[in-house]
C-alpha cells in the first residue's frame, strides 16, 4: 500500500465525519478514482458508526490506501464479532453494506478489543 493514517476519533456520532474527511484526504493524495473513494467514505461511515453504537470509548481509524485499493480498520475496545444480517431483517445492515462494496473483510482480535478491516479495489 502507498499511504497510511491512523486516525484517534471518540466514541460519538460526529467521528464519522472526521473518518469520512480523513479517508477522502487520504485518496486524493494517493490520485485515487473517484468510484473508490466513494466506496472508502461509505465503508468509513458504516464501521465508525457500528462502533460507536456498540462499543464503548475511544476509537481509532486505520487508512491504508494506493491509487486502486484501499484498506479501512476500526479498532474499538468491544469483542463482540459483527455479523451480517438478512437482508429484510430491522436493522443492522451495516456490515451487509461493507460486505457488498468491500472485496472482503474480516476481525482482527487485539489486545484490549479488536480492528474490523474492508479491502476495496478501484473499479
Amino acid at each position: 500500500m502507498g499511504l497510511r493514517r491512523t486516525l484517534p476519533l471518540a466514541g460519538e456520532p460526529a467521528s464519522a465525519r472526521s473518518g469520512r474527511a480523513a479517508a477522502t484526504e487520504l485518496l486524493g493524495r494517493v490520485g485515487a478514482p473517484e468510484s473508490l473513494v466513494e466506496s472508502v467514505v461509505l465503508v468509513v461511515s458504516e464501521l465508525v458508526t457500528n462502533a460507536v453504537r456498540h462499543a464503548p470509548g475511544p476509537l481509532e481509524l486505520l487508512l491504508e490506501a494506493d491509487a486502486t485499493s484501499a484498506s479501512v480498520g476500526v479498532r474499538d475496545t468491544s469483542a463482540v464479532r459483527p455479523a451480517l444480517v438478512e437482508p429484510y431483517d430491522g436493522g443492522g445492515r451495516g456490515m451487509l453494506v461493507v460486505a457488498t462494496v468491500a472485496v472482503r473483510w474480516h476481525v482482527e482480535e487485539v489486545p484490549g478489543g479488536k480492528v474490523v478491516w474492508a479491502h476495496l479495489h478501484a473499479d
